[in-house]
């Protein structure tokens, strides 16, 4: 199973051009231009052997964003195509630790110009849990994906080396939350009616005299 890295498809926002100053270098027409002095002839610098190349820590090949926004049209339309789609951008396989699962290591990303290009994730990086849900098993794969459509952020908790890394985008525009469903009150108990007093006896007529 590659269910790793899947609520990450949707993490990218809009990709941006480097700056580039098109203003006119300044130049002023009335400075006297002299030949520079010839140069001295320098003595070389003594030689010595080149540096061993350092192994870093890896970096993402794109522009590493840990944060950002996703638009929810473009969100629906990953979730809309299901987590296959998703999976075939990446390779990841499971992480152990003995007998326990940890999490889903990237191996490798195999679409360059797909929308986790620019995010900061390298190889060996290690997914955790995706909006606090773990991604052990298939169901709860599902339970997390199909949570994606009423969310309003998504955050990726992972592991590089021995160091925890967050990735947090904001889902925009943001859903209303839900009024909380409001429970009938119970009925109340009506009153005790009061007794009400007995009607006075009628009194008999007396018997006839005799």
């Amino acid at each position: 199973m590659r269910a790793g890295l899947l609520a990450l498809a949707i993490l990218v926002p809009a990709a941006c051009g480097p700056k580039v100053s098109t203003a006119p270098r300044a130049f002023d027409d009335d400075l006297e231009v002299r030949p520079a002095p010839a140069a001295t002839a320098a003595a070389p610098a003594p030689t010595r052997p080149a540096d061993a190349p350092r192994s870093g820590p890896a970096t993402p090949p794109g522009k590493g964003l840990r944060t950002g926004t996703i638009a929810r049209a473009r969100l629906v339309a990953v979730l809309d195509a299901g987590p296959g789609t998703f999976l075939r951008q990446l390779e990841v396989a499971p992480r152990m630790a003995g007998d326990r699962f940890v999490g889903w290591q990237l191996v490798q990303l195999l679409d360059r110009s797909g929308p986790l290009h620019d995010i900061d994730l390298v190889a060996g990086d290690v997914l955790l849990a995706v909006n606090g849900k773990p991604v052990a098993r298939p169901e709860q794969l599902q339970v997390l994906w199909d949570s994606l459509r009423t969310a309003n952020e998504v955050t990726a908790q992972l592991r590089r080396g021995d160091r925890p890394l967050e990735l947090r985008f904001t889902i925009e525009p943001p859903l209303a939350a839900s009024p909380a469903p409001q429970t009938a009150a119970p009925p109340t108990a009506a009153p005790p009616l009061a007794a009400s007093p007995a009607p006075p006896a009628a009194a008999s007529p007396a018997p006839p005299a005799r």
